[in-house]
């Protein structure tokens, strides 16, 4: 009975007159906090970099989120990026009466391509950040980012995500423990879990600290800001963590059409591409003495719990070609795990990964089917 009313609380709040009427209150809300919003060109600069490619259905909230945002001292890059729906005109139609609003449009060629054209287009600011196109900023976000960043003098922040579905809005479950409560000068040795916090957006960036290591997104493929965010962790030394709700990220139910791009191989491969790369980057940190080898050992067990656990459920439906890759990579980023790690690993399908890695597609598919009851 109570999974029913759970089941149905859900469904309430997915769609329907509930979160219609919560995102009407929320579309006053937003648009008065922005009539009220004061300039002072004084204070801190912040930019933030909005890639757009064809969310018409979600564009205009969240670009009334970063708009109503009260930090008097804000522009808004956004970046066109080919968009084939209505997404071009809707940017045109906020940029004519937004003035902090700068608009860029370009070829489509991808969401790191897009975030790169943003980040040339900027001539002046203190702190940068990111945002996508389908998500929204909570009221205040951006203060509590800079006013934190101003007192530590650190340079990254990063706030708590929250994920929503309608109005359902819930933790996101994987980074969740990081931000039990608000830490100042945090470090990777006392937080290794942060480097499965690697999104671009939920997070402040000092611009000269940006410029500095001269960060760049790479471009054409997919999971393009985990390496490079993975890079920022280590190369900041310290930073702060903002234990409230700072962004908010929608789950899209795409049904069919996101199940099937798990079975793509280069999906797979951009996935094992970027978490290859924060491997190495991870021993490399070791070797030189910045972290503790337990960094890297922390990190072997996210890969087995999280970036070998999402692809693992596919096996049975991807090609011959889908699991190799799975099976090459996994030997090669996860043999150096001992039974302690494979055991404090979690995850559903950790005995698929190790039957992968270790016998045939044949025996691998066994191994599931008996998970997966």
């Amino acid at each position: 009975m109570r999974s029913q009313l759970v089941s149905i609380a859900r469904k309430m709040l997915a769609s329907g007159p509930i979160p219609d009427i919560k995102y009407a209150v929320l579309r006053v809300v937003w648009k008065l906090s922005f009539q009220a919003r004061q300039t002072d060109e004084t204070a801190p600069k912040v930019t933030v970099i909005l890639p757009v490619y064809n969310v018409e259905d979600f564009l205009s909230d969240c670009l009334l989120s970063i708009r109503a945002q009260r930090w008097p001292n804000l522009e808004i890059i956004a970046v066109n990026d080919g968009s084939t729906d209505s997404s071009l005109e809707i940017l045109e139609e906020f940029a004519a009466n937004t003035p902090n609003l700068r608009l860029i449009s370009k070829l489509n060629a991808g969401l790191g391509a897009a975030r790169n054209t943003g980040l040339d287009a900027i001539e002046a600011t203190d702190y940068v950040m990111f945002a996508d196109s389908d998500d929204l900023l909570p009221i205040g976000s951006i203060e509590r980012f800079v006013r934190q960043a101003e007192a530590s003098g650190n340079r990254l922040v990063v706030g708590k995500t929250a994920c929503f579905y309608g109005a359902r809005y819930f933790d996101r479950a994987s980074s969740a423990a990081l931000f039990e409560r608000d830490t100042e000068s945090a470090t990777v040795d006392e937080f290794p879990e942060v480097l499965g916090d690697v999104t671009a957006w939920n997070k402040l960036f000092d611009w000269s600290f940006w410029q500095k290591y001269g960060f760049r997104f790479p471009e054409g493929v997919a999971y393009e800001d985990m390496a490079l965010i993975a890079s920022a962790y280590l190369a900041a030394g310290q930073f702060d963590l903002i234990s409230s709700r700072s962004y908010f990220w929608r789950v899209r139910a795409e049904g069919q059409s996101l199940s099937q791009r798990k079975t793509e191989v280069k999906s797979l491969k951009d996935r094992l591409h970027a978490i290859t790369l924060i491997d190495k980057y991870v021993r490399a940190a070791v070797a030189k003495g910045m972290v503790q080898p337990e960094v890297h050992t922390a990190y072997l067990r996210h890969m087995i719990s999280l970036d070998f656990e999402l692809f693992a459920p596919e096996l049975a439906r991807a090609s011959e070609e889908f699991f190799e890759a799975f099976k090459s990579s996994a030997n090669e980023l996860l043999s150096e795990a001992s039974g302690e790690d494979w055991a404090a690993s979690t995850g559903k399908y950790r005995k698929v990964v190790w039957a992968a890695m270790h016998g045939s597609r044949e025996q691998t598919l066994k191994v599931l089917g008996e998970v997966s009851k």
